[in-house]
């Protein structure tokens, strides 16, 4: 399609129309959900010119996430290219914590904990959330402001909630409902600002709840707050609610969801794609479904002195 435009701008025939196009990317890492790798012809589009090849490749060879680690590096590169060896193997299952107990770093108010699927995800949130509370911590449940913006259908007796998807991968990985504290972690669904590091995927806890008209405590059910959040390397932000706007369901038109974030006591892995911690507990066991997963869980960490990995299946 860039093609395609370009050459309609420029009125040239020649690929992109001559201009340089640099696409950046690791190849290594997962595919869209429900999606081709990049470099898969469309399947929609069997007869035009597949551009891929025409492309030249540049590798990056400087590690930087994990510099100075040259044996977590060697492991990396390894597992990148499915060619792990006895003592690669040997490293990893000395991270494997056989009490099941984390402490320090990896006790379950700190560290991240990085799942394969949705529902462990789901199930480790839950239990942090109890271990909060059991804590006498105080907490606030907060509800997304959903509305219909541009409605191709009458939607005037319409119940909100009914046209809203339930799957949050089609809310634009906002949910309905989210219970936050001081001192929960919390990650980033959208970009805030790029040159500071608070991008998709940006992770860190909340210091302060800041409540809407200068409350201080949350009145009503629908006050959803802005909230100051300690981002570590990047500082400590105000990060404001963010509205979504996505498909409503039945063909009823567009909707819009206003919601701060996302909790992040836990993760998946594709959720992970691109963000950076310092400490996690890695779930690389048998509920592993596509390859490389354990490479990108892996790979979202610094150093080894970081990993922690709560199940490991070597054949997986």
């Amino acid at each position: 399609m860039i093609d395609s435009r370009l050459k309609q701008l420029k009125h040239s025939e020649d690929l992109f129309s001559g201009i340089n196009m640099l696409l950046f990317g690791d190849l290594m890492q997962l595919p869209p959900v429900r999606g081709n790798q990049v470099f898969d012809q469309p399947l929609r589009l069997p007869p035009e010119t597949h551009l891929w090849p025409l492309f030249t490749l540049v590798e990056l060879t400087e590690n930087m996430r994990q510099q100075g680690n040259a044996s977590f590096v060697d492991i990396l590169n390894a597992l990148m290219i499915g060619e792990l060896q006895s003592e690669h193997f040997v490293e990893l299952i000395s991270k494997v914590n056989t009490c099941r107990l984390a402490t320090g770093e990896f006790f379950i108010e700190k560290a991240l904990r990085i799942y394969l699927t949705n529902q462990q995800a789901n199930d480790h949130n839950q239990a942090v959330l109890e271990h909060f509370r059991a804590k006498g911590t105080t907490m606030f449940k907060i509800k997304s402001q959903d509305k219909l913006l541009d409605a191709t259908r009458n939607a005037k007796n319409i119940d909100i909630d009914t046209i809203i998807p339930s799957d949050i991968n089609k809310t634009g990985g906002m949910p309905q409902t989210l219970e936050i504290f001081v001192g929960v972690k919390i990650m980033l669904r959208f970009n805030v600002d790029v040159g500071k590091g608070l991008v998709n995927g940006a992770i860190g806890y909340i210091t302060e709840i800041i409540w809407p008209c200068f409350r201080r405590t949350q009145i009503y059910e629908t006050d959803i707050p802005s909230v100051r959040v300690d981002f570590a390397n990047e500082g400590i932000h105000i990060i404001h609610p963010k509205s979504v706007q996505f498909p409503a369901k039945l063909n009823y038109g567009t909707a819009e969801r206003r919601m701060p974030m996302v909790l992040s006591c836990t993760s998946t892995v594709y959720k992970m794609q691109g963000s950076t911690v310092d400490y996690a507990v890695i779930d690389l066991g048998l509920k592993h479904f596509a390859a490389g997963q354990a490479y990108v869980a892996l790979s979202r960490i610094r150093s080894l002195d970081g990993l922690q990995i709560e199940e490991l299946d070597c054949a997986k």
